[in-house]
């Protein structure tokens, strides 16, 4: 059977790689970007346009009779989640059940589940006005960073995770502009440390709750510095980050989770507990990490789709690197002097990479074809500010 692979962008690519590398023909709808139409492994879902009227009509129409369907999105995720019955016979996907999403990606929700499963995350609080705001102490606030409880929705219309307080002041006037565009808004602790402090917790839960592979990562590099991604990661031993596993299975366990995952940890030094940041329950960025150690998710999931039989996978490979090339450059150059780490070029022919791959070069071609045209344009509005009458 087929699969048909609904996003675009990194983690669209790295499903579609894992699935093509183990010989099921797939198809991509919603792929905007070039950086998956240059896979080796791409092909257009036939109708791709008809997908504007809704992914259920779309497949009600599809001359595709029947496809494993993969969600690179929370709203595609969402979306499958909510097919009805009929349809997702035909197109089976191993997704959460929609309340299940709706704890994990509504982050009021989100806190609410973890505090019931007694799973240890940040103090976290709505903060809807001045009238939250008077309500929390001057300590409270220091160092704590405003968060959205629809993060895609806030991603999309700012270009940024979360918003740094400096203090009360500050937050009244952040919390004013985002009230009228009706963004739900939190105030998360700051848990301070480095990006190595971050530990990441991937793999899959099969249909009946299993969890059949957990590969634990640790960040080294991240872009933005405050509230951005990893863009440089390594896998670490499952047996250094167990506080964080026991965590993880807690959760799943109460909200009854199936599915891939990608679950973010942050070690607090101060009570020396792994706090729950977030839990991605679709694909994520980094999932090439997973084939290049030894534990490939995507082909599990397809199979556990189709009702066929599944086995665990406990070891990987540790020390297995991911990087996205362009974003660690960035990330490095901001650092330099700064305990920024080996410069980035050694990671990218090593073992995992965003865009590159030996057996798929075409969209690392089209991505330094991207990069030179942005930098080039910067180049060029440099030069006309430096001619301008106005910079003399």
């Amino acid at each position: 059977m087929p699969a048909l692979v609904l996003g675009a962008g990194v983690s669209g690519l790295a499903v579609l790689r894992s699935l093509g590398r183990s010989g099921v023909p797939v198809f991509v709808a919603g792929a905007e970007t070039t950086l998956v139409r240059r896979s080796r492994w791409y092909r257009s879902a036939p109708g791709d346009a008809e997908l504007r009227a809704g992914l259920a009509e779309y497949l009600r129409t599809s001359v595709l009779p029947q496809a494993v369907l993969f969600g690179c999105s929370d709203y595609w995720a969402e979306t499958l989640a909510a097919l009805p019955a009929d349809l997702a016979s035909r197109f089976p996907a191993v997704v959460a059940e929609p309340g299940v999403l709706s704890a994990l990606t509504d982050k009021e929700a989100f806190a609410e589940a973890a505090r019931v499963a007694g799973v240890p995350t940040p103090r976290t609080q709505r903060v809807s006005g001045l009238d939250d705001l008077a309500a929390l102490s001057d300590h409270e606030l220091v160092g704590a960073f405003l968060k959205p409880a629809d993060s895609q929705r806030f991603s999309q219309r700012f270009g940024v995770k979360a918003l740094s307080v400096r203090d009360r002041a500050h937050a009244a006037e952040l919390l004013g502009p985002l009230a009228e565009e009706q963004h739900t808004m939190l105030l998360q602790e700051y848990i301070p440390g480095p990006p190595t402090g971050h530990v990441f917790l991937d793999g899959y839960v099969d249909r009946a709750g299993v969890m059949r592979a957990c590969v634990a990562r640790r960040r080294l590099r991240m872009h933005p510095a405050d509230f951005g991604n990893s863009t440089l990661s390594v896998t670490v031993p499952v047996d250094e980050v167990k506080g964080a596993v026991d965590c993880l299975r807690r959760l799943f366990h109460t909200l009854g989770y199936k599915g891939l995952f990608d679950a973010e940890f942050m070690y607090d030094q101060r009570d020396e507990q792994f706090k729950l940041i977030e839990v991605n329950a679709r694909p994520w960025w980094q999932l090439e990490i997973l084939y290049a150690c030894g534990v490939d998710v995507v082909p599990m999931a397809y199979r556990d789709a189709l009702g066929l039989p599944i086995s665990s996978i406990e070891e990987y490979r540790v020390g297995c690197t991911w990087v996205h090339p362009l974003p660690d450059v960035r990330s490095w150059w901001a650092a330099r002097g700064r305990g920024s780490g080996s410069f980035p070029l050694r990671y990218w022919m090593r073992d995992a990479n965003a865009v590159y791959s030996r057996d798929d070069p075409g969209p690392a071609v089209d991505e330094l074809a991207r990069a030179l045209h942005v930098g080039a344009a910067a180049v060029r509005a440099r030069v006309r500010r430096a001619r301008s009458p106005r910079s003399r």
